[in-house]
């Protein structure tokens, strides 16, 4: 079987049981790693990548979240939103945060302690768990 990538943004809902992942405020440099890591993977299921990126709609965000099995949020993009449901964000076990800032890790690390360093980390961790299901 093909792997097919759906790439869902706000304002769209996708209902399937496909594997699902979440982006939060991935940057450029970031988002070209992603593409470029799973044109390489050679994945053999459909999964979801839900991209969310300074949208307003926190009805979807919330939506998103729930569906996503993995979540990556950049600490150093947030928005207004992300910045105030932070805590929440990172409350869930199976989200991954990224920060060049040490001081920000150190608080955050209190909550979650799945920092990365780059994408590719965890986008492994994330297709590893899911192929040991």
């Amino acid at each position: 079987m093909d792997n097919r990538i759906t790439l869902i943004t706000p304002p769209d809902f996708f209902e399937n049981e496909s594997y699902s992942i979440m982006f939060v405020h991935l940057g450029d440099d970031d988002q070209t790693r992603v593409s470029k890591w799973l044109a390489a993977a050679n994945l053999s299921e459909h999964i979801n990548i839900y991209f969310y990126d300074h949208d307003s709609n926190l009805e979807w965000f919330f939506y998103a979240l729930s569906r996503c099995e993995y979540i990556c949020i950049d600490l150093d993009s947030m928005n207004s939103a992300t910045s105030i449901l932070s805590g929440y964000i990172l409350g869930k076990k199976s989200t991954y945060y990224k920060t060049n800032n040490e001081n920000v890790s150190a608080v955050c690390h209190f909550i979650n302690q799945n920092r990365i360093t780059t994408v590719e980390s965890f986008l492994e961790r994330a297709f590893n768990e899911q192929s040991n299901r």
